[in-house]
Parts: structure tokens; C-alpha cells; sequence
């Protein structure tokens, strides 16, 4: 049973209730047809958030030195798996950085806040990610479920480490490419929903690495890579979670939109390459 909003689940006429997988919310080849009376997905920040919302984008395109910033009229609390930012902390910018694929710091930290300064973007309040990838390949998807509740997911993706929990991945032979997913939630999380979240995230992108067919050598279905990262962020207004599993409103809406946007980020880079190296 559910005993609070947050806990509601998601069903076809936007009531709660019980998750049935034949509900067939989503297909896999749909970026847009959900719910209809419990969210909207979108391919894009500026229909999902409207105009003058809380959040904006901006895309640097310098080649290997490219750089993805959202930017927050307010403070975000902020969950980082990455070093620059890590951990919980309160952020007004996440950035997604591209970096050479020979990239190497001896104090990564502290060269990440050297290149923030050169951008002229305060290095207090912003919780960044490092990726090799090629920023081009980035996806976004957002899902509004009402005006106190909405997800917003960017992935990029790039493949060459693809690795599988539990099975031993060589490292003398890794190359760069990572998968790196930021969301940011217009809602209010309790901490433990935000580790909630971080499992939703990971299960969606192993959804979408299944559902492309990504495999290893071994012929067995990649769940990540070796360096994948994840940066959530909320504004700690609106809808009340304390839960972010699969069944719950916000766990629905972090799952769908890390799927869909994983999904297309994954489809990019192999059109690019030609292949899923």
C-alpha cells in the first residue's frame, strides 16, 4: 500500500495504483507517448521546465575541450559519484566535461578547478563529471508529472570500456569512454531517496544497454563501463519523496527518462563510429 504522494505509482489514467508491466507505458522505439494525465516526456529543457524556469542550459563546442553546463536561478542539493563536487553538497552549476583522450592530472581536483577559473565559473557551488566521450552524442529527455514534480535527464555515452557487474574487465587495455548521466529533479528528496535514485538511474541505463544490445566478446550484455559517474540534483521544493524506487512517481519518471535518453545518447555514438566498439 501507499500511504503518501510520493509513494503514488503510475498508471495509464494518471491515478495511483499498482505497476502492471502490460500497462505498456513506454515502447521502446517511443521518446514521446506516456501517461497522459501523470507526465509529458520531452526532448527538450526549455518545453519541459517553460519558459522561466529554474534551470538553463548552455553547450560549449570546442572539440576535446567542450563543456556542458546547467545553471540553477537557485541553489540545488546535490548527490556526485565524481570527485568534483563529490558526495552531497549544495550546487547552482553541474557541468559535463570533455577532456582529451589523453587527458592525465596529477591532482584532478585541483585541475578541474584551474580550467573552472579559466571559464570564469565559480568553483564553489559546481558539481561537475569528466568524460572522454564525445559530448556530441549527449541526449536529454524530461518528464513533467505536474507542477511540483519534474525529471530531468542528460546522458552521454561512449562505449569502448563497456563492462558487466561482476565479470573482471582488463585494464591494461581500457580506452577512453564513459557514460555519464546527470539528473536534476524539480522536488524535495529525503537523503536515502537520493541513494534511491542512484539505483533507479544504474538500473535504467543497464535497461537501455540491454535493450540496444550492447555486449561484450563473451557474447554477455554490458551493464556499464568501467568509469560510468551519475549527478543528481533537486531543488528541495515541491512533491515530497522519500522514495525514488520503480514503483513510486518519481522512480517512474528517473527510470524513463535516464532509458530514453540513454538509449538515444547509445544510438549516436555508434551511428557516429558505425559500430558499438
Amino acid at each position: 500500500m501507499t500511504a503518501a504522494r510520493s509513494a503514488e505509482t503510475c498508471s495509464p489514467d494518471g491515478q495511483s495504483g499498482p505497476y502492471r508491466p502490460d500497462d505498456a507505458l513506454v515502447r521502446p522505439d517511443s521518446s514521446r507517448a506516456v501517461c497522459d494525465e501523470a507526465g509529458r516526456l520531452y526532448a527538450s529543457l526549455r518545453e519541459a521546465a517553460g519558459e522561466g524556469g529554474m534551470l538553463s542550459e548552455q553547450a560549449v563546442e570546442r572539440g576535446e575541450e567542450s563543456y556542458f553546463l546547467l545553471t540553477s536561478r537557485e541553489p540545488l542539493r546535490a548527490l556526485n559519484s565524481s570527485l568534483w563536487g563529490e558526495g552531497f553538497s549544495s550546487a547552482c552549476r553541474l557541468m559535463n566535461r570533455q577532456v582529451s583522450k589523453h587527458y592525465m592530472a596529477d591532482d584532478p581536483v585541483e585541475e578541474m578547478n584551474a580550467f573552472l577559473r579559466q571559464e570564469g565559473i565559480a568553483v564553489e557551488g559546481t558539481a561537475a563529471l569528466l568524460t572522454a566521450a564525445d559530448l556530441r552524442d549527449r541526449s536529454y529527455r524530461g518528464l513533467r508529472m505536474s507542477d511540483e514534480l519534474a525529471v530531468h535527464a542528460w546522458v552521454t555515452a561512449g562505449l569502448r570500456n563497456k563492462c558487466r557487474a561482476g565479470t573482471p574487465c582488463d585494464i591494461s587495455q581500457l580506452y577512453p569512454g564513459t557514460i555519464n548521466i546527470i539528473v536534476a529533479i524539480e522536488g524535495w528528496l529525503t537523503d536515502s531517496a537520493f541513494v534511491n535514485a542512484v539505483i533507479t538511474v544504474t538500473e535504467a541505463k543497464a535497461a537501455a544497454l540491454q535493450d540496444m544490445q550492447i555486449k561484450l566478446d563473451s557474447g554477455a550484455t554490458a551493464t556499464g563501463t568501467t568509469t560510468d559517474a551519475v549527478l543528481l540534483a533537486a531543488t528541495q521544493r515541491g512533491e515530497k519523496s522519500r522514495y525514488a524506487g520503480l514503483s513510486t512517481r518519481l522512480g517512474y519518471a528517473i527510470g524513463l527518462t535516464v532509458y530514453e535518453a540513454a538509449k538515444e545518447s547509445i544510438g549516436l555514438y555508434g551511428k557516429r563510429i558505425q559500430s558499438f566498439v
